[in-house]
């Protein structure tokens, strides 16, 4: 995921604020986020079913949840062709960053890095999980759960986890106040009034939060 939004803004107009649009894209993100709750969670208790979450909440509890409404067929059919249509939005700017990383680091062609990235992520990531519901779907990876499920663990509660806190020592440690300052301001172009604030709680306070987030998830 922060591979994505580094990928996609270093393709910004240059007088764009990075501040205001972190702050709308994550408000707007939350707020969704919210709503989805609201009206997912009531649906599943109103049809007695368990709130659970990640592929099960998707593929098996919603569209039994969806059953017991009206016109349940034609909203489960809309719900997973919207789902779609998210899936493969977000997947092309996961394959982009791959692809920016051979055409400017390799100098592949855009052809040739197009074709590596999606056999890579096909033989490696997909063709795993769609056997994990045939043939595969007995193999066990990580504490009873299956290959999906591991995927799903590892990347989600591990691998992001580590992408924010090793941005943040990047940031802070690494990269430095002025660098950043320049890198949000546009050289100094555009009004930066609470950037100390933020440089101080991503170098101090957002890396020890993570951690300790990390530490007791791993833990729990």
């Amino acid at each position: 995921g922060f591979g994505v939004m580094i990928t996609l803004s270093s393709h910004l107009n240059k007088n764009e604020n990075m501040a205001k649009t972190a702050i709308y894209t994550g408000v707007l993100n939350t707020i969704i986020a919210v709503l989805a709750g609201f009206m997912i969670f009531p649906a599943l208790f109103s049809a007695g079913l368990a709130p659970d979450s990640g592929p099960s909440l998707v593929f098996e509890t919603l569209p039994i949840a969806f059953s017991h409404i009206h016109f349940g067929t034609i909203v489960c059919i809309l719900f997973f062709v919207l789902l779609l249509i998210a899936a493969l939005t977000t997947s092309l700017p996961i394959y982009q960053v791959i692809i920016s990383v051979l055409e400017e680091k390799f100098k592949y062609s855009k052809n040739l890095s197009i074709n590596l990235t999606l056999g890579f992520i096909f033989i490696l990531g997909n063709l795993p999980c769609i056997l994990t519901y045939g043939p595969w779907r007995d193999i066990v990876i990580i504490k009873g759960k299956n290959i999906f499920d591991s995927f799903d663990f590892i990347s989600g509660n591990i691998l992001f986890v580590l992408t924010a806190f090793f941005c943040c020592i990047y940031v802070g440690w690494i990269l430095g106040k002025q660098e950043s300052l320049k890198e949000l301001s546009n050289n100094n172009t555009l009004k930066s009034s609470w950037f100390g604030i933020w440089f101080y709680y991503v170098k101090y306070i957002v890396p020890l939060i993570i951690l300790i987030i990390f530490i007791y998830g791993i833990l729990n």
